[in-house]
């Protein structure tokens, strides 16, 4: 996590040590996190938060097994709910949320992991521009209001 030529950094934000970066602590952003406050709901010692899409949501290791998962918690509804929900979205290890990540990089005409996304031109979507290839495909709808 904490190589940043690894492009799981072009997927999220991570947490770490603040040896490492004191502005993105892994055990402070934990502890705010635990201690709730009026913007959101507290979080169970059991979950590690250690990446964030940016927007108030994280991924986080569920401590309570072995190997820990990893899962998605929102900002929406409490934690636990959000953990016995139908809609959980979890993965089993570290390595498959790692790939199911970094999937989303990968150019669908050569395979390349070298592309960045822009606003089409409609502004409708985001597009996965391949930096190998020049191939060019939408990757997600957006609100047009967000860009």
């Amino acid at each position: 996590m904490s190589d940043n030529a690894d492009p799981i950094h072009r997927a999220c934000d991570f947490y770490v040590p603040s040896s490492i970066d004191p502005t993105r602590d892994i055990a402070a952003l934990n502890r705010r996190l635990r201690s709730g406050g009026e913007e959101s709901w507290p979080w169970p010692e059991f979950l590690v938060a250690f990446a964030s899409n940016g927007c108030g949501d994280y991924f986080a290791y569920d401590t309570r097994q072995t190997p820990a998962p990893i899962v998605y918690i929102g900002p929406e509804d409490p934690p636990e709910e959000q953990l016995v929900g139908p809609d959980a979205l979890r993965y089993k290890t570290f390595a498959e949320w790692y790939e199911s990540k970094v999937e989303q990089l990968n150019c669908s005409n050569c395979g390349s992991r070298e592309t960045r996304f822009e606003p089409s031109k409609d502004k409708s979507s985001l597009m996965r521009v391949c930096q190998a290839c020049g191939f060019r495909e939408p990757a997600v709808a957006v609100d047009r209001d967000e860009i």
